[in-house]
């Protein structure tokens, strides 16, 4: 299973860039795709409800089902992102990608997206392979002084593939 990380600020285009490769893998390698998204700022589960109070409980898992084929797994356990990558690697459902999203300080080889050139510096890190995200809507030759690709990865997705070496 290959592992590609995406960062950058809110508003930065994240969630569309990986909605596109999630949709653009699938239709034209038939690849199976997951997401692990780091959450900052709010719970997962919410006050109250069943699977919440679960939890609360001591519930080591909480799953829940519906009729929508929609399930979550709640694991009440504090777990490192490498042993959830190795979790969800050994499930029965085979994944050919994880994307993960928000995870800054992990060494997996990374796509920052930004909206603006100022943004780009402080966040910058050695897993940095690919600057892209709403900046790619200027037009700018910055380029060279970050030594990274800067482009879009839908106007150039056969680059970005290469770059990552996917599929």
């Amino acid at each position: 299973m290959k592992i590609l990380s995406v960062i950058g600020y809110s508003g930065s285009g994240k969630t569309h860039l990986i909605e596109f490769m999630i949709e653009k893998f699938k239709i034209e390698f038939n690849l199976k795709v997951n997401v692990v998204k780091n959450i900052h700022e709010h719970r997962i589960d919410e006050e109250g409800k069943d699977s919440f109070k679960f939890s609360e409980a001591g519930a080591v898992f909480s799953v829940i089902k519906n009729k929508f084929n929609q399930n979550a797994i709640y694991l009440n356990k504090k777990i490192s992102l490498d042993a959830l990558i190795n979790w969800l690697n050994k499930s029965p459902y085979k994944v050919d990608l994880t994307i993960i999203e928000g995870f800054r300080n992990e060494s997996y080889p990374t796509i920052l997206c930004v909206k603006d050139l100022q943004d780009i510096e402080t966040q910058l890190n050695k897993n940095v392979k690919l600057i892209s995200g709403l900046i790619t809507l200027n037009k700018f030759s910055e380029e060279r002084e970050f030594q990274i690709p800067i482009f879009s990865i839908k106007q150039n997705f056969e680059r970005f593939t290469k770059i990552f070496n996917i599929p």
